[in-house]
């Protein structure tokens, strides 16, 4: 069950996700000092491949892909030339090689010796560097060009039948796990943000959509909200077949991490909130007006919402054989694995208030609900019927059941439900006397159908005995 949230009270609460707002070291790769890259001049226009150069690189590359632990099976490899760099105030020379893999980024390294690589960097942060350093060098061999070639395939499983038609790195960790962040490009499609483990590097590769990063440095520039929302409305029509989806946002993701939240916007409709897999596929639908909780909408007007939600939780609760015009509810938690939400409703045909288990819109789960008497033996959760209320109607009620007996109920003890009375409850009741009960409340609250003083239930070793400290003291015989 999750932290208790009242819809009227949103903005008094605490938002219990974790949001996902980016990657929170994430660093400009134009100031990574490891990345600083070797210059190289290249002929002006079109690269030429001189076969033999060719075939000797091809032979030489393996070796320094090994030193360099790059993982990559060499589709190409170039000896670029002569290069020369800083290495702690002293200039250390070696020899430039391209390489394209077939599978992941293309890169460029420098073999300085048998023993010696210095660091690979990719083509991609290659032209990245490009932008800032004019002189920097570029990879010429055609399957690194362009340099986000590499990507088309690796984000199929995130983004099928994306064609990548642009791509760029964000920026690049210092710390484990050691990523390069890429904004992906899907043309007239959305794209999406891809962190991909750098060369040399075992992180695991992650998808996140552009909403994820909203607002954040890794805002996406090459996909549109119209694109977002084209992709996103599959999952909106999953919750509301009616809704005429005119915004999207991306809330957050679950505790757990195992779950999204998206917030949906409907033109002709209150809108929802819709719970993901970390796939995107469906989960479940959550209303605006249970979604305090996450928050709350913002797409649609928590009033509106709230009156929406209690006409149907009015309807869902006469159904379900209790009558209640709902005037307020509280949405406590949801129990996930029965996809229902445990709620407090304030109407005037259930004096003592309704709290329990509702079933969400699509679940299997049945409602269950009592009042705030039997909330008090376990969860003591109400709000509206507070316990000063109950231990009140107990006062005047046990006034009645034992006339005479002065007593003046200072504590109660709410036991449970009483086994032989269907929606009965089982209580002990102190009085500031120091008499004490065993009382049987009746189903309706109106009266004590029984009520057993604590000296009479210890002499007869009752099953229930008196355990409020002090209780059944009194000095004078029953």
């Amino acid at each position: 069950m999750k932290t208790s949230l009242n819809f009227k009270k949103m903005a008094q609460r605490v938002q219990t996700l974790v949001i996902a707002v980016g990657l929170a070291c994430i660093a400009s790769v134009s100031t990574n000092a490891a990345y600083a890259a070797p210059k190289k001049e290249v002929p002006a226009g079109p690269f030429k491949i001189d076969p033999a150069v060719q075939a000797k690189s091809m032979t030489d590359i393996p070796a320094v892909i090994a030193l360099a632990k790059v993982d990559c099976v060499p589709a190409n490899a170039y000896l670029l030339g002569a290069t020369e760099f800083d290495k702690a105030g002293t200039k250390v020379k070696g020899q430039l090689y391209e390489v394209a893999c077939k599978t992941g980024p293309g890169f460029i390294i420098t073999s300085v010796s048998p023993t010696e690589v210095g660091q690979a960097f990719t083509c991609s942060l290659a032209a990245k560097l490009k932008a800032t350093q004019p002189d920097a060098i570029q990879c010429v061999l055609p399957e690194n060009n362009p340099h986000y070639a590499w990507l088309n395939t690796v984000v199929q499983p995130y983004i099928p039948g994306c064609q990548v038609s642009d791509a760029r790195v964000i920026g690049s960790t210092s710390t484990e796990p050691l990523i390069d962040r890429y904004e992906v490009g899907c043309g007239a499609s959305a794209g999406g943000i891809l962190d991909y483990p750098q060369l040399g590097a075992k992180a695991p590769i992650e998808y996140k959509s552009c909403l994820t990063v909203e607002g954040t440095p890794s805002a996406c520039k090459f996909t549109t909200k119209e694109q977002l929302l084209v992709t996103l409305k599959p999952l909106a029509a999953q919750a509301s077949a009616t809704c005429q989806v005119n915004n999207v946002r991306f809330i957050g993701v679950s505790k757990e991490n195992d779950s999204f939240f998206y917030e949906f916007g409907c033109a002709n409709q209150p809108g929802f909130v819709v719970l993901t897999k970390t796939d995107n596929s469906y989960q479940r639908m959550v209303s605006c007006a249970a979604a305090a909780g996450l928050g709350g909408c913002t797409f649609t007007d928590s009033g509106a919402a709230s009156k929406d939600a209690s006409s149907a939780f009015s309807s869902q609760l006469a159904k379900g054989g209790f009558p209640c015009t709902v005037e307020e509810y509280n949405v406590i938690g949801t129990q996930e694995q029965t996809k229902r939400d445990y709620i407090e409703f304030k109407c005037k045909e259930q004096p003592w208030g309704l709290i329990g288990f509702v079933p969400q819109a699509g679940s299997t789960s049945s409602l269950r609900l009592n009042d705030c008497f039997i909330d008090q033996t376990s969860r003591k959760s109400c709000t509206y019927v507070t316990e000063p209320m109950l231990r009140a109607q107990l006062d005047k009620l046990i006034k009645i059941a034992q006339p005479g007996k002065g007593c003046d109920v200072s504590q109660v003890r709410y036991i449970g439900e009483s086994d032989g009375i269907e929606g009965a409850l089982l209580a002990e009741l102190a009085c500031s006397n120091k008499r004490g009960y065993i009382a049987i409340v009746s189903a309706d609250r109106n009266k004590i159908t029984e009520s057993v003083p604590c000296t009479i239930a210890k002499s007869h070793k009752d099953p229930i005995q008196c355990e409020i400290p002090g209780n059944g003291t009194y000095a004078a015989a029953e």
